[in-house]
């Protein structure tokens, strides 16, 4: 697969001519984007592997294309005083308090509340202490996420009323098939929408990042396999076509979105240049349209060397997404026991990828942002029983089966955790999980709020600044400009004068 890139202009007057010059060098055309916002216009062709060399030397020579570059890779799933707590269950916890209101035996949203989340959606409160009342604090239903995953599963309780838009881009032996709504078989794009924007305050379940936001959701995922149960595996089917992916971006450029979460990556960067022409290209075209594009660094670090940020959160103007975990003295997947239950600690999850500078605190500057990703020991039990290194959120109602007895995508579909003796309707799917990919719609969810009381923050580099500049310290060499803190972000946003300090777990 090559990417023809032209003018926009000199594509638009002469279609079918630059077509047929294509194919009479052994060029087919498989599909055509175009990025009105940086006036390109890309043709992706497939050409026979053995001639790809010759056929885009020809193609380089003909007069008005700009570039031929190799695409179609594969990317895979990497100063309120009063809080204002939802009705929701596992954002309220089960007996623990604060500041996590989560244990290692007893679950709960600690990933939200490391964020002070509570006290970002306390400015929607009369009488919350800060003088300040905005009940946009609380979310809009102005404000656009596009979640382009997996797919998302629509009939969740936690999702139905939350997602007004879908649609998928699959391309299967270079066609691409699409359709106005998706499915979730594999359960990825239904928990990172709702870590992002799902249903909050509506007594069940969990509250998400971006409050009342509402989803715009996308598959670009094949149905998966049975390999697809190994993060590791390179099957085809457990992968997205980054010609999909840059479709689903143009379509939410489009649809005039404010925010695009991506939980995938793959590839590289050079000097924030993403080797895939059309990713790239489709990247580029969100950021000129002032979208706040976030996206997970990846989680191959495998040692200390630091391992380079995928693409697309390499991308220049991206707000690349690493993971945190709790230490809280128990075995984690760093493979060592730190902090303690009284006193846990937060750092860079063991598999987190990072960039460079590692750490320059507070500065838009460093390779990126961290938020909270978990960070389970494999060597433990199966699964690691601590609620605490993990994310639980939700999880698709229709998994892929081979058979009846395949429970390699299922979650936990029952009532809610037990709470005074009985259990909490509806039922809903739940997973505990663990990756980058929970971190980048935790900061995505983050802007969309603060996009809400404040829109002169649409647009990336905006975004990224307020969001480094009101970043905590949590004393990793690898954290980036800092650890997501959305309620000094929304105090700075909102222009309390007395916005709150630095916090920790």
């Amino acid at each position: 697969m090559l990417a023809v890139t032209y003018d926009a202009n000199t594509a638009a007057n002469g279609r079918s001519a630059l077509e047929a010059r294509e194919r009479s060098v052994g060029a087919n055309v498989v599909n055509e984007l175009t990025f009105a916002h940086t006036g390109l216009t890309t043709h992706v062709v497939s050409v026979p592997p053995a001639q790809e060399a010759a056929i885009a030397a020809k193609l380089r020579a003909q007069a008005g294309v700009k570039s031929v570059g190799e695409t179609g890779q594969r990317r895979y799933l990497a100063a309120v005083t009063n809080p204002f707590f939802p009705s929701d269950p596992y954002f309220g916890g089960f007996g623990a308090t604060a500041p996590l209101y989560e244990t290692a035996n007893s679950p709960g949203q600690w990933d939200a509340h490391v964020t002070q989340l509570e006290h970002a959606f306390g400015y929607s409160q009369a009488g919350n202490g800060s003088g300040i009342v905005n009940p946009a604090a609380l979310g809009s239903s102005a404000i656009k996420i596009a979640s382009i995953d997996s797919g998302q599963d629509t009939t969740h309780p936690e999702l139905h009323s939350k997602i007004v838009y879908q649609k998928c881009f699959i391309t299967d032996s270079n066609v691409q098939s699409t359709s106005n709504f998706t499915t979730d078989e594999d359960g990825h794009g239904t928990d990172t929408a709702g870590i992002a924007a799902e249903d909050t305050g509506n007594s069940f379940g969990f509250s998400g990042a971006g409050g009342n936001s509402v989803l715009y959701g996308y598959r670009v995922f094949p149905t998966p396999d049975d390999n697809c149960a190994n993060p590791s595996s390179s099957d085809n089917q457990c992968g997205a076509d980054t010609d999909d992916i840059a479709s689903a971006i143009n379509d939410a450029v489009a649809q005039h979105v404010n925010v695009i979460t991506l939980s995938l990556g793959g590839g590289n960067c050079t000097n924030g240049v993403d080797q895939d022409p059309v990713e790239g290209q489709a990247i580029s075209e969100a950021l000129a349209a002032n979208i706040v594009v976030v996206a997970s660094a990846g989680n191959d670090r495998t040692a200390d060397a630091a391992p380079p940020v995928e693409a697309p959160a390499c991308d220049s103007g991206v707000i690349a997404a690493g993971a945190t975990a709790i230490a809280d003295g128990q075995l984690n997947g760093t493979g060592a026991a730190t902090g303690s239950a009284a006193n846990p600690n937060e750092y860079v999850a063991s598999y987190s990828n990072f960039g460079s500078p590692a750490k320059a605190l507070n500065s838009a500057s460093a390779w990126g942002i961290v938020a909270p990703g978990g960070d389970p020991n494999p060597s433990t039990a199966n699964p690691d029983p601590d609620d605490l290194h993990w994310i639980e959120n939700i999880w698709t109602s229709t998994p892929f089966q081979a058979s009846a007895s395949d429970m390699n995508f299922t979650g936990d579909c029952t009532d809610d955790a037990p709470n005074g003796g009985s259990t909490i309707p509806p039922v809903d799917c739940r997973v505990l999980i663990a990756g980058t990919s929970m971190s980048a719609p935790r900061i995505a969810g983050a802007a969309a709020l603060i996009l809400a009381v404040n829109p002169t923050y649409q647009g990336a580099t905006k975004m990224k600044t307020l969001l480094c500049q009101t970043a905590d310290d949590i004393n990793d060499p690898d954290e980036g400009c800092g650890r997501l803190n959305v309620y000094r972000a929304m105090a700075t946003a909102l222009g309390d004068p007395a916005p709150p300090g630095p916090s920790s777990p």
